[in-house]
């Protein structure tokens, strides 16, 4: 199980993060500053490389700011944001599963 502090992996397009940030953007700003502060220094990827905007970039967030995100994201009406919630629910299970199968694999090895 994740913890609070552990950190979450996912990806974004240019559009599906400019999404996320509006959705922070109407929560108290004491609450979210950090957090649009890390997304728009990470979102810096999409003008630097000169990536195509429809190309996932990473996305490194912790599990407690992720949660905020996602609750932010449900203040946004459903057809806006339904794609989104799904894409990120779909990555996280994934990531879930290959940090189960890492630590499985690690108890097998450790008791060898």
């Amino acid at each position: 199980m994740m913890n609070a502090s552990s950190e979450l992996h996912f990806y974004l397009t240019l559009e599906q993060s400019s999404l996320l940030l509006e959705a922070l953007v109407e929560q108290p700003f004491k609450n979210v500053f950090d957090i649009i502060g890390q997304l728009n220094q990470q979102a810096q990827q999409f003008y630097q490389t000169g990536a195509v905007q429809h190309t996932p970039a990473l996305f490194v967030i912790s599990a407690s700011d992720f949660s905020i995100c996602v609750q932010a994201l449900g203040e946004l009406p459903y057809n806006r944001v339904c794609t989104l919630v799904n894409y990120l629910h779909q990555q996280l299970q994934a990531q879930h599963a290959t940090d189960a199968k890492q630590n499985a694999n690690s108890l097998a090895s450790g008791s060898q």
